[in-house]
C-alpha cells in the first residue's frame, strides 16, 4: 500500500530573524495542513513587511525541496518554491484553502510550477529557508591579522621618528614628525595592549542569540548557562556605532532585574546586529569618553 510520506516542518514569527524557525519536526500531510491552517497569518500581517522571512510556515521534502508560505499584499498569501538546484518561484493564493491544495500537491509530488513565477535572478534565497546557528565567538583568525596590522603600524611610526631624530632634517619637519609619531606610538602600543586584554578575556566566550526566541545562552568553555530576555533590565553599549563600522573594543553589558550583569565586546557580535535582536528592550549608549576608557580598561584588564 502506498505510504503517505512526512516532511519537515517549521514555523516563523514576525519577531524571527533570517534563518531562524521553531516547532520544527517531520509531520504528515494532514498535520501539515494543520499547522497552516492554525498558524496566525492575520494577526501578523500588521506591521510586518512582506519578504522572504516573515510569518511562514517552511516545508521540507526528502530531496531538499523548500516551499514556504507566507504573507502577501491585500490579505493574500505567497507561496515561495526553492529548488534543490537552487531556483526560487512564488505563487500568489487568494486564501489559506487554496495554499492546503498546493501543499497536498507537493506532498504528492505533483506540484505544478505553472502556477509559479520564477525568480530571475536569486542569490542568498537559501538563507531564508535554512536554519542558521545564531552562535558568536571571537574571530580569531580576524583579530590576529587585526593584531598584525596594528603591530606594522607602531614599528612604522617609530621608525620614522627614529629616521627624524638622526638625520639632518630641516627643524620645521623635526618639529612636527617627531611629535606626531611619539603620540602615534603611545596610541598604537595603547590599542595593542587592549587588544592583548581582551583577546585574554573573550577567545573563550560563547554567546548563542537570536532576535525570536526569549532564551539565550552565554558563557566560557564549560561554564555556558541560559538567561531570559524577559529578566533583562536594561542593556547599556559603551561606545557608539556608525555606518562605517563598530569599533571593535565597544562594551555591551547586560544588566538583569535581579542586579546580575553580564558583559562582552562587539569583538564576539557586531553592535548593529546585536541591537537588532532586542527591538523592544531599552538600550542606553554611552559615548562619554572618560567613561569609554575607564570601562574598557576594566574589562580588559581586572
Amino acid at each position: 500500500p502506498f505510504c503517505m510520506p512526512e516532511f519537515i516542518s517549521k514555523i516563523q514569527h514576525n519577531t524571527y530573524e533570517k534563518g531562524e524557525f521553531s516547532d520544527e519536526k517531520a509531520r504528515s500531510l494532514s498535520e501539515t495542513l494543520q499547522l497552516i491552517k492554525d498558524f496566525p497569518f492575520d494577526a501578523e500581517r500588521t506591521l510586518t513587511e512582506i519578504q522572504l522571512t516573515g510569518p511562514s510556515v517552511t516545508i521540507q521534502d526528502e530531496y531538499v525541496n523548500y516551499l514556504k508560505v507566507g504573507l502577501y499584499f491585500n490579505g493574500k498569501l505567497c507561496v515561495y518554491y526553492l529548488d534543490n538546484e537552487n531556483h526560487l518561484y512564488e505563487c500568489y493564493l487568494p486564501n489559506v484553502t487554496a495554499v492546503c491544495d498546493l501543499v497536498t500537491d507537493f506532498f504528492n509530488g505533483q506540484l505544478d510550477l505553472s502556477k509559479f513565477e520564477k525568480h530571475l535572478f536569486n542569490i542568498g534565497s537559501k538563507k531564508h529557508f535554512e536554519n542558521q546557528t545564531f552562535d558568536y565567538v571571537l574571530n580569531k583568525v580576524q583579530f590576529y591579522v587585526r593584531f598584525v596590522f596594528t603591530l606594522v603600524f607602531l614599528a612604522l611610526f617609530v621608525m620614522i621618528g627614529v629616521v627624524f631624530t638622526f638625520i639632518n632634517a630641516p627643524p620645521f619637519a623635526r618639529f612636527f614628525f617627531i611629535p606626531f609619531c611619539i603620540f602615534f606610538d603611545f596610541l598604537l602600543l595603547y590599542t595593542l595592549i587592549l587588544s592583548i586584554g581582551y583577546f585574554r578575556k573573550s577567545k573563550n566566550m560563547y554567546l548563542h542569540l537570536s532576535a525570536g526566541n526569549n532564551c539565550f545562552k552565554f558563557g566560557t568553555d564549560e561554564d555556558i548557562f541560559d538567561y531570559y530576555k524577559t529578566n533583562i533590565s536594561t542593556i547599556n553599549i559603551y561606545g557608539n556605532a556608525s555606518s562605517k563600522g563598530t569599533p571593535v573594543f565597544n562594551i555591551i553589558e547586560i544588566v538583569f532585574i535581579d542586579k546580575s550583569k553580564i558583559e562582552f565586546p562587539v569583538y564576539l557580535i557586531d553592535q548593529f546586529l546585536f541591537e537588532s535582536k532586542f527591538p523592544i528592550t531599552p538600550i542606553n549608549i554611552v559615548t562619554k569618553i572618560s567613561e569609554l576608557r575607564k570601562r574598557r580598561w576594566q574589562f580588559a584588564f581586572n
